[in-house]
């Protein structure tokens, strides 16, 4: 099953004709994991053709309104959605005074359980999310106007096995299969086989999401020799270069010099300001720092190749 980014908006505080407020989901193993819920997500998720019953895990970067706005709604469908049993929002300190509020804007009562986790990382550390069998969350702080954590999600390395060696041994559809995929020595016919003689580690891939900040610590720690970073670029920094500092916010050069100085795969950028009808110069001021860039629009699916 493929790993996907969808672009479910790529606006900053003010949604556009063309550009919704900021949201990205991630899919993985029939699974969606949202980062960040700005207005309108749950109709974005819809012309998109995703399953709103598949997401089973929210993450707030912060609680600006652009970057929230589309929660409660979201939270309602999702209460009255048959296959889901749990509603988990993961974000920095008050998240769950938020969500309380928020929760007792309307007469609505969840009939689901709605867990709310707070994660508020020092400079310098990065603190674990979510630890699962074949993935983890982590988070770091970033430097915006409000408490504000950038997250990584991490496929763990698994052990795969080289087909054409287990068929060599007579191991084709096996179930013995299962042992050695869980690292245990087995014996068939006669001969004792290692999960080294017919495996290999097939290396995970880590995905960033970063919005809304200034060049920090906090970046570098988690971005490091990412495979994927997801990150604002909120202004041009031949233009705009004040306003970025003034609002806390990175221009498409910052964005690209932290790629380019952190050793990233592919820079996918979002939360465009909508002073930028068009966003070729965004695009251009990237990558003539950073190539292996990535402007992302509303709608766009990216399929992770790794």
């Amino acid at each position: 099953m493929s790993t996907k980014l969808h672009f479910l908006g790529t606006s900053c505080m003010v949604p556009t004709k063309d550009r919704n407020h900021l949201s990205t989901a991630l899919e993985y193993e029939g699974n969606i994991f949202l980062f960040d819920c700005g207005e309108n997500t749950q109709k974005q998720i819809k012309l998109m053709k995703l399953s709103i019953g598949k997401i089973r895990k929210i993450f707030i970067s912060h609680w600006h309104g652009d970057h929230v706005l589309g929660l409660p709604g979201l939270i309602q469908t999702l209460s009255n959605t048959d296959n889901v049993k749990k509603i988990e929002i993961y974000g920095p300190v008050k998240s769950k005074k938020f969500v309380k509020h928020m929760l007792e804007c309307t007469i609505f009562e969840s009939s689901v359980p709605i867990e709310v986790f707070e994660f508020s990382p020092n400079k310098g550390e990065i603190l674990t999310v979510v630890d699962e069998k074949t993935y983890e969350i982590t988070c770091s702080k970033l430097n915006h106007s409000v408490p504000c954590n950038a997250y990584a999600f991490k496929r763990k390395d698994s052990l795969n096995v080289d087909v054409e060696k287990a068929r060599e041994l007579g191991l084709e559809n096996n179930p013995l299969l299962a042992q050695i995929k869980e690292g245990k020595s087995i014996t068939i016919k006669d001969k004792h086989v290692k999960p080294e003689d017919i495996t290999y580690m097939k290396k995970g891939v880590k995905i960033c999401f970063v919005f809304d900040t200034r060049p920090c610590e906090g970046i570098d720690l988690l971005v490091k020799d990412c495979d994927y970073l997801v990150m604002e670029a909120t202004f041009l920094y031949s233009k705009h270069a004040d306003k970025a500092q003034e609002y806390d916010h990175m221009s498409a050069y910052e964005t690209a010099m932290i790629a380019k100085k952190n050793n990233v795969g592919t820079l996918l950028l979002t939360h465009f300001s909508q002073r930028y009808k068009k966003i070729d110069e965004l695009e251009e001021e990237a990558k003539a720092v950073f190539p292996n860039t990535v402007v992302a629009s509303d709608l766009l699916s990216y399929k992770i190749k790794k």
